[in-house]
Parts: C-alpha cells; sequence; structure tokens
C-alpha cells in the first residue's frame, strides 16, 4: 500500500496557492490563520501555520489564541528583558532567558 506524502503534497500543490492567499491578504489587510498538519515518518509533528496578526492586521482575539495553541513558542517571554539607551542615540537590547 503506497504512502501519501503528505509534505510533497502541501510544497507542491498547497504552497503556491498559499503564496497567493496571503499576498492577496497582505495587499488588502485582510488578517488570516491557516495550519496544515503534513507528518512525515520522520516528524510525525509536521506542521505548517501562517499568519496575517498584528501589525495592521486587526484580527479577532479568537486568531491570537488559535496561533497561541498551535504555536506556544511564539508567545513565550524571555526571563528579563534590559534596554540600554547610549549618549550617541543608539540602544542595546538584552535577553536573559
Amino acid at each position: 500500500m503506497e504512502t501519501t506524502n503528505k509534505e510533497q503534497i502541501y510544497d507542491e500543490q498547497i504552497s503556491p496557492l498559499m503564496t497567493q492567499i496571503i499576498a492577496i491578504c497582505q495587499q488588502h489587510k485582510i488578517p488570516m490563520l491557516a495550519s496544515f498538519s503534513i507528518p512525515t515518518e520522520a516528524d510525525p509533528d509536521l506542521a505548517c501555520s501562517t499568519s496575517l496578526i498584528g501589525n495592521g492586521f486587526e484580527a479577532p482575539e479568537s486568531y491570537t489564541r488559535a496561533l497561541r495553541e498551535l504555536r506556544p513558542e511564539l508567545f513565550r517571554r524571555p526571563g528579563l528583558m534590559i534596554r540600554a539607551e547610549h549618549g550617541d542615540g543608539s540602544m542595546t537590547l538584552t535577553s536573559v532567558i
């Protein structure tokens, strides 16, 4: 029995469509969230997620909650942030994890 390679299907068929969708959404400032589960034998948790949320894309809070569930690492905050403003106008940000 032949196993479907979902990653290959995503790469060949879905990704080109997503490129078009993302461009249209960016042009018209339409917030969006899409996530695809494309497991492989090597990576059973493989997924591809795309979002346009925040930074001019005003999405409902439910989109942010969904993205937080899908990609929690995007919402982790460093243990400590140190901001130093220098006399020459430059700034240094240091993150202590």
